[in-house]
Order: structure tokens, then C-alpha cells, then sequence
């Protein structure tokens, strides 16, 4: 098989990626919100809660922006929601009070750890997947799915 037909093959099986993609989302209509305890969240507060969980010290809408890359005024809009909601606290440290850093209630821990089984859930089908890929199969995915990404 020459370059240009594993080309062409390439590019039906990202036309077939997109469409069946496409075709779920409209189907199934897959979620960008979730709910939980009577309320919704996007999936931008549930990583908020999650990130938050686990590195209480750091966040503040800066750290928050940089790790989601988000716009700060998009976080502050995603955490207002979670404040008023009772998950999340806004306080200044002593030792900085020019920043706002943010932990978790109790339900707010909830929210956050809700958010972690579900990613651990999505890992594990991708790694029942992934496990049927050569070590260097899985090296050209990557480099295929990151060079994508940069053209987003």
C-alpha cells in the first residue's frame, strides 16, 4: 500500500471519528452539564472543584486559569456559581491578602471527588482501549492527537 492510500485511509477513519463523535453527542445527548444533589454543574466547576481539592494552597483564579487554560473573568464566572452554591469558600491568607484562594465545603468535596470517579472511569476506558496498541502504535497516536490539537 502506497503513502497516498494510507492517507486516504487516514482521513476516512478521522471523517468516520468525527461523524460517529457527532452522531452520540446528538443521540445520547451527551452532557456538557452534569447534576448532582438537585443541582448542575458544567463540566469547567467540576474541575474547579477537583483542582481545588487537590492543591487547596495554590488556588486562586490565576492558578486556576493557568491549569484549565481558561480566561481568569471564565473562572471567576464558573467559581461565583460554585460560591453561591455553598462548594466553595473565598477567603484571603494571612500572609497574602491581596489574593483570593478558594477550598472546598464538605459538599464541595463531594462535588470534587464525584468529578474524580467519573475521570477515573473515563481512564479506564481508555486504557482498555489503548491496551490494544503496540508501544510504538501508541507513540504515533500521540504525536497524531497532539499535532491535532495544535491545529484546533
Amino acid at each position: 500500500m502506497g503513502p497516498t492510500t494510507h492517507k486516504q485511509k487516514a482521513l476516512q477513519a478521522i471523517e468516520h471519528f468525527i461523524l460517529q463523535h457527532e452522531r452520540k453527542m446528538k443521540n445520547h445527548h451527551v452532557p456538557t452539564q452534569f447534576t448532582h444533589g438537585n443541582k448542575t454543574w458544567t463540566i469547567t466547576q467540576l474541575h474547579i472543584a477537583s483542582l481545588i481539592k487537590e492543591k487547596p494552597s495554590q488556588s486562586n483564579n490565576t492558578f486556576l486559569a493557568q491549569q484549565l487554560k481558561l480566561s481568569k473573568p471564565a473562572v471567576t464566572k464558573a467559581i461565583n456559581t460554585l460560591i453561591e452554591k455553598d462548594m466553595v469558600i473565598a477567603q484571603k491568607k494571612k500572609d497574602n491578602q491581596k489574593s483570593i484562594f478558594y477550598t472546598l465545603t464538605d459538599t464541595g468535596q463531594q462535588l470534587a471527588e464525584l468529578h474524580d470517579r467519573m475521570h477515573e472511569i473515563a481512564i479506564e476506558r481508555y486504557n482498555q482501549l489503548l491496551d490494544s496498541f503496540s508501544e510504538d502504535d501508541l507513540e504515533v497516536i500521540a504525536k497524531f492527537l497532539n499535532a491535532w490539537s495544535n491545529q484546533l
